[in-house]
């Protein structure tokens, strides 16, 4: 008779652990010896949301569920929830080796799911695992397998398949050989731990602040050195600054004014520092990263403080002229712009930002209240630039802010929100203030190209009298001046109300992505992107 085997089903969120024991179905089709495989599975219900459809939403042809990635190995172990495989590899050596570990991650409605494992080997032999249900409260979750060998294990392959509601869960394959394992097998380096990981990025890191002329902070962004005496970052980060200040994780302090290097579209630039870190991020080999792999990065707390998160990558992207993209399982704040994207080797493999055109449009008022809107403001997850796009060796010559600023390399701050009270783009046409006809005006941030014009709207704080003048500017998303609107006058009277409106000629201009500045003197007051389509 078979001793009962044990599987044990382990809640990551809510902390709960059972065992339940019931004997697993053997089959042989051969007799030739087979051990037998008894093994331990560990459910992990990861605590971030990943947008999988949901069952009423699928095709009842489409699968329900879809293999993450899936990972073979000789040892294991869990951290902060989830399991990492500390000794990946797919040959074995009797006797050396006692065990083999397969781990799956899977994707899938929320709710039960019919679980089952079976393993193949060379000579035939076939072993059913027993089967169980899980109630997934999250879209993924993962398993691991330890699979024992012994003296009698069949050399040759083995296979490893799941099933999950009777579907396909993958499978992964091993070697099984037969003597002492040979000296010179590569040993894989021992994975860092979540600490190590957290003090290679913070020694790495550095915090950036964008200085206006007078010397007043604008936006404050992060940025990791990742060759000696080069630091890179996101270029929303630099953009607009007259100088940007650099504090070290030693609390030294330098300011810099030139870019080494720079790539607006794919959203990064270089800066060249005289006091270089002793510790810099090596940069993991191209596209060597992958959907499921587990990754790190850090948040910036309100005090200059770092810590340190951790996901999944959960999706890649190549949008046109924009290069690479790698979304994350989580989000990051406006402070940690620039700072990297770790694997779990402790290697870079990209950096925080490359917000695609389509984000830009999400929030009519950001520019109001920070001077980077085109920050990741999407619920769905982070992004990331891929660390392939970022250069191989040291660029060449230097350009001083002040050059790219007046070569329209980089764009503007918008320098006097605050004469603002609000602004918005609208459809045509704008209100006759001589009317006593009422419009209706809904934000609006796309437009067709059968639509003949849009309306700027804005609401003018009226705490002060000013006397000034406004100008209308239209740009494409390189920063390229496609329309300069009249110059006229700007009265405001105190306490009065003070609401102006600009027509936008839309039927000429080509389907793509917009931004509007409008200017009071030579000071931008209010910025909005919008886009048109076919």
């Amino acid at each position: 008779m078979l001793a009962p085997q044990s599987v044990e089903i382990l809640g990551a969120v809510a902390g709960f652990c059972t065992t339940f024991a019931f004997v697993p179905q053997l089959r042989k089709f051969h007799s030739a010896p087979f051990q037998m495989f008894a093994f331990i599975f560990l459910l992990l219900a990861s605590s971030f949301p990943l947008f999988a459809q949901q069952a009423g939403g699928v095709a009842p042809s489409a699968p329900q569920v879809r293999l993450i990635r899936g990972v073979v190995g000789a040892k294991g172990e869990q951290r902060n929830g989830g399991f990492v495989m500390t000794e990946p590899r797919s040959t074995f050596y009797v006797p050396d080796d006692r065990e083999v570990i397969v781990y799956f991650v899977w994707e899938g409605v929320v709710g039960k799911h019919h679980c089952e494992g079976t393993v193949r080997g060379p000579n035939g032999q076939f072993a059913n695992m027993s089967s169980f249900d899980y109630d997934a409260g999250q879209p993924r979750f993962a398993g691991y397998w330890k699979v024992p060998l012994s003296d009698s294990t069949s050399a040759g392959t083995w296979v490893f398949e799941t099933h999950v509601d009777g579907e396909s869960g993958g499978q992964l394959s091993f070697q099984v050989v037969p003597g002492a394992k040979p000296a010179n097998v590569p040993v894989p380096p021992t994975l860092p731990t979540t600490a190590d990981i957290y003090k290679l990025a913070v020694s790495s890191s550095v915090s950036i602040d964008g200085l206006d002329p007078a010397g007043k902070p604008i936006k404050r962004g992060s940025g990791v050195f990742f060759k000696q005496g080069l630091v890179v970052t996101s270029f929303r980060v630099v953009e607009g600054a007259s100088v940007l200040r650099l504090h070290f994780p030693d609390g030294k302090e330098i300011r810099v004014n030139q870019l080494a290097g720079w790539n607006r579209r794919q959203d990064w630039a270089v800066l060249a520092v005289e006091s270089p870190s002793a510790t810099f991020l090596r940069i993991a080999d191209s596209k060597s990263w992958n959907i499921g792999d587990h990754c790190y990065w850090l948040d910036v707390n309100p005090d200059g403080s770092r810590i340190i998160h951790d996901g999944q990558i959960v999706g890649m992207q190549s949008p046109p002229h924009s290069g690479d993209r790698v979304n994350i399982s989580g989000t990051y704040n406006r402070s940690s712009l620039g700072g990297p994207l770790l694997n779990e080797q402790g290697q870079m493999i990209g950096l925080l930002g490359g917000t695609l055109p389509d984000a830009l449009l999400l929030d009519f008022n950001s520019d109001l209240q920070a001077n980077s809107p085109d920050l990741n403001l999407s619920t769905l997850g982070g992004i990331a630039i891929a660390a392939s796009l970022l250069p191989t060796s040291a660029p060449g010559s230097l350009k001083p802010l002040s050059d790219l600023l007046a070569n329209g390399d980089m764009m503007p701050i918008v320098s006097k929100p605050q004469i603002v009270n609000f602004g918005l783009l609208s459809n045509g046409p704008a209100s006759d203030p001589k009317s006593h006809a009422t419009f209706q005006h809904n934000w609006k941030s796309s437009f067709q190209k059968g639509d003949t014009s849009a309306v700027a709207i804005l609401a003018f704080t009226n705490i002060e009298n000013i006397k000034s003048t406004t100008t209308i500017k239209l740009y494409d998303l390189d920063n390229h001046l496609v329309a300069t609107g009249k110059t006229e006058k700007l009265t405001i009277t105190r306490g009065q109300p003070a609401e102006r409106t600009w027509t936008l000629p839309l039927s000429n201009l080509p389907a793509g992505f917009y931004r509007v500045d409008i200017l009071v003197a030579d000071d931008i007051a209010w910025r909005q992107y919008f886009k048109i389509t076919d």
